[in-house]
């Protein structure tokens, strides 16, 4: 008994340390970032980039959509951040990170104080499902249209997984039922 006791305890002990390093729960997605209204900042160019590089990947002077790539380990950081085209002076900085994120939509409501004043939506896809919200000032109709399609994917696969629990639980009821009949036949026909 000691033995086992022993061995349950160095299996967990194992098992734990093992995965103290691993690089998530389940596969990452890249997840898609849209800038709507881009226009409105006009004196501002605005940069994206990958955290941690010294320039930027991408300019964004208009609506634009980029992606936060699944980086299949550690999550990487992105950031967004714009330079005023007159007087050299640079916004504060946005930091996006995909750790199992949702799709965003930012809607760039202007500069106040060097800092960018934005509304930030989150859309389902097929890293995250979140609770729907109101989607009316999203102009790119596509995006909400993808939402809701990982949503329904997301509602079916649930659904199915359901059912197949309650068949499996079905399945072992009938058996260990249809068990019991047969041992109770089987004393019966050698008792008599």
């Amino acid at each position: 008994m000691t033995r086992r006791i022993i061995f349950l305890l160095l299996f967990f002990s194992i098992t734990d340390f093992s995965f103290a390093d691993t690089p998530g729960k389940r596969e990452m997605h890249d997840s898609k970032i849209t800038f709507q209204d881009v226009s409105k900042c006009s004196p501002y160019v605005f940069y994206w980039g990958q955290a941690g590089m010294d320039h930027a990947e991408d300019t964004i002077s208009n609506d634009k959509s980029v992606f936060l790539m699944a980086s299949r380990g550690a999550p990487y950081q992105y950031q967004f951040w714009g330079i005023n085209t007159k007087t050299k002076k640079s916004t504060d900085t946005i930091f996006f990170g995909n750790y199992y994120s949702p799709d965003y939509v930012i809607i760039l409501k202007g500069i106040h104080k060097d800092s960018i004043v934005y509304d930030q939506k989150e859309l389902s896809n097929a890293n995250t499902v979140v609770k729907e919200e109101n989607t009316d000032s999203i102009t790119n109709k596509e995006l909400v249209a993808d939402a809701q399609s990982y949503r329904r994917k997301h509602a079916l696969h649930s659904w199915l997984l359901y059912g197949a629990g309650i068949a499996g639980l079905g399945g072992l009821i009938w058996f260990f039922i249809r068990r019991r009949k047969n041992i109770t036949t089987a004393t019966q026909g050698t008792g008599s």
